[in-house]
């Protein structure tokens, strides 16, 4: 994860982006070592395109050795079906040009169109552009022999690289067991300091909360298919995540309980040393008000110990499928394949091979919404005169005093560790590392020697730069597509969590954070987007007071299910009590379906229909205290409603400055 920002404005961000955490230079490193070996086989064994071998090794590194290992696997895959494909097909349309841009055509839109419509993701992209870009190379290698083999360096080129990485992580990569436990053991020391009150600790736990629960478990599952850890420790760390998840959730509305607080850590203690206690923990709350707490730490103790049998992996209903129904998955495919078309007609007809990364860049920059695109060719574009820089600047000033091999190496460490730190930053900044890397090699790693002809990296980057040019101009003007939809489509998925876990139907305040997360980045990147797309949604004016509200809600909605977890809760109330209790309940839920209906319609509809829901949930809370005035002062179950109420009436509140600041 990346380090907590600070304060605002560009200059910040950036030092927040490059700031040190933990993992964050050693998985530099990696990468620099993987760069290094794969030179020196490339120079050894006359390996050619050295410089796209070491970018694929950014491409593929992932933050845990278990998934680096499956993607280098994938790709390697992805590759040989590719390269397959394409030598099957050359066969056909060698002699047919028509044929060849028919098959070209087919290929590109296929594979963006099932990267974005399907979990295939970037590895049917990367089978779309190997097949095209195959097609493209008969017009500058008119030989048929000459072609296949080629291709058949083509796929060393992938391979290798890939193999390094397989056997680097294998031997020094982050163990995803060990990363487990360790995400484990911060989320419970992150709810042990919301309980002893620590100042930073309602910041941290947001940030831990933003990462999906489903990702945090998926390490462990393949760490266990990796061999890095056992079958059975793999399924309790998978199940005890996404309880973690929801303990630090819960934790944000819990008043403080050190003796909770002491308990947890000793839990987290043990997970993280791999301890397994033999009595197990007996895990009591000093107040009444933790109960809930810790009844779920002490769910998470015994599957640790093994006192509670691992669950089965629960099968959650399968959203309706709309891989050939959504009209914007055809459209993505063909905004692509026109600028991949675009930038094979430039340099084809001018016959200048030299810029064919014009037409890789169109496959590696193009995303589903014009703000993103626009986000990663902006990174894109940054990164790529970063990385000539440096790479023209080694040409220049290190080249001509380089005697032998170790002063090449010694040279592509320096600059893949550069562009790996940047690379290991967040999503904001990531791509730009990537093609920094790019820049760097191409200008530095031009054959199977010193590198002097400044003419070959200037053309290669000239081409990065047309392809983002054609990217920008096709996805800001065919069919462009905000941010404003994804924005509310999470948005509204964050509101109806909350509705849900008020109700008692949701499984877990966890899964509101991830959603909070996508919305706001994808409502940053609306800067991108040109001043017609922005004025059209009436959502992107209004998504930072949601998301703020949305997110002040969740510590006031764990309040309620801390209250309604207390042991003899309202016990001996009168029918008339926990029924004004539950209509108060009903009617706030009610409340946050309205908002989450109203997230995508236009001003004035969405603003009364807020108005009129929320008046009817004050209206049903000042029953509520009706039916509290009138309770003796001595009843057993008086404070359990007079907290019931002051909690509603703060969410309430919180509801009601939340729609004036709309």
């Amino acid at each position: 994860m990346a380090a907590t920002r600070t304060k605002p404005g560009l200059y910040a961000l950036l030092l927040d982006e490059l700031r040190p955490y933990e993992g964050r230079l050693g998985a530099s490193l990696r990468m620099a070592l993987c760069c290094v070996i794969v030179v020196v086989l490339a120079m050894s064994q006359q390996v050619p395109e050295a410089a796209l071998s070491c970018y694929l090794i950014f491409f593929a590194s992932r933050d845990n050795a278990a998934s680096g290992i499956l993607i280098a696997i994938a790709l390697i895959i992805a590759a040989s079906v590719g390269i397959l494909l394409g030598l099957v097909f050359l066969q056909f349309a060698a002699d047919e040009p028509m044929l060849r841009l028919g098959f070209m055509a087919a290929f590109t839109f296929g594979g963006m169109y099932f990267s974005v419509a399907t979990r295939a993701g970037p590895i049917a992209a990367t089978v779309g552009f190997v097949f095209a870009f195959v097609m493209t190379l008969y017009d500058f290698v008119p030989i048929p022999e000459l072609l296949s083999r080629g291709l058949s360096w083509m796929w060393v080129v992938v391979f290798f690289p890939m193999a390094t990485l397989i056997l680097v992580n294998a031997l020094i990569g982050p163990n995803p067991a060990t990363l487990a436990r360790k995400s484990v053991g911060k989320r419970l020391r992150a709810s042990a300091a919301l309980l002893r009150g620590d100042d930073a600790a309602i910041e941290e736990a947001r940030e831990l909360l933003e990462e999906p629960a489903g990702e945090l478990a998926s390490p462990a599952r393949l760490g266990a298919i990796f061999g890095f850890h056992s079958k059975v420790e793999a399924q309790r760390l998978a199940a005890i995540l996404p309880r973690v998840q929801g303990l630090l959730a819960e934790t944000l509305g819990a008043k403080s309980d050190l003796l909770l607080a002491r308990e947890i850590d000793e839990v987290a203690d043990a997970i993280e040393r791999r301890l397994q206690p033999a009595g197990g923990w007996r895990v009591v709350a000093s107040k009444g008000q933790s109960a809930l707490l810790a009844q779920h730490i002490g769910e998470i103790a015994d599957l640790w110990t093994g006192r509670r049998a691992i669950p089965a992996i629960e099968k959650t209903e399968a959203a309706p499928s709309d891989t050939f129904t959504n009209p914007a998955y055809m459209q993505f495919a063909l905004k692509t394949m026109l600028a991949v078309f675009i930038t094979y007609g430039i340099y084809t007809a001018r016959n200048w091979f030299e810029i064919h990364t014009a037409m890789i860049t169109c496959f590696y920059v193009a995303l589903g919404s014009t703000g993103e695109t626009l986000h990663k060719a902006a990174l894109r574009i940054a990164g790529c005169l970063i990385g000539a820089a440096m790479g023209i600047a080694s040409i220049v000033f290190f080249m001509p005093h380089m005697t032998d091999i170790g002063h090449l190496l010694l040279l592509v460490a320096v600059g893949s560790f550069i562009a790996a730190w940047v690379s290991n930053g967040s999503n904001l900044i990531q791509y730009m590392g990537w093609q920094m890397a790019l820049a760097f090699f191409l200008c530095v790693l031009q054959g199977f020697g010193p590198a002097f002809d400044i003419d070959v990296a200037t053309n290669r980057i000239l081409g990065i730069l047309i392809g983002n040019v054609v990217v920008t101009i096709v996805f800001l003007w065919l069919w462009p597509v905000s941010v404003s939809a994804g924005t509310a489509l999470h948005l509204g998925k964050a509101v109806e969590g909350l509705a849900a876990a008020l109700r008692r139907t949701g499984k877990s305040l966890a899964g509101i954070m991830p959603e909070l997360d996508a919305a706001r980045r994808l409502s940053r990147l609306s800067a991108f987007e040109a001043s017609r797309l922005r004025v059209r949604s009436p959502l992107l004016p209004h998504a930072k007071a949601i998301m703020d509200a949305s997110q002040d809600a969740m510590a006031g909605i764990a309040r309620v299910q801390l209250l309604r977890a207390r042991p003899r809760y309202l016990f001996g109330a009168p029918r008339c009590v926990k029924a004004a209790t539950l209509a108060q309940e009903e009617s706030a839920a009610r409340f946050l379906d309205d908002a989450a209906s109203a997230i995508v319609r236009p001003e004035p509809e969405a603003r009364t229909m807020l108005d009129q829901s929320l008046s009817r949930s004050f209206d049903t809370l000042a029953r509520l205290e009706r039916v509290l005035a009138q309770t003796p002062r001595r009843a057993s179950w008086r404070g359990d409603l007079e907290a019931t109420a002051r909690t509603y009436r703060e969410l309430l509140q919180g509801f009601a400055h939340s729609v004036e600041a709309l």
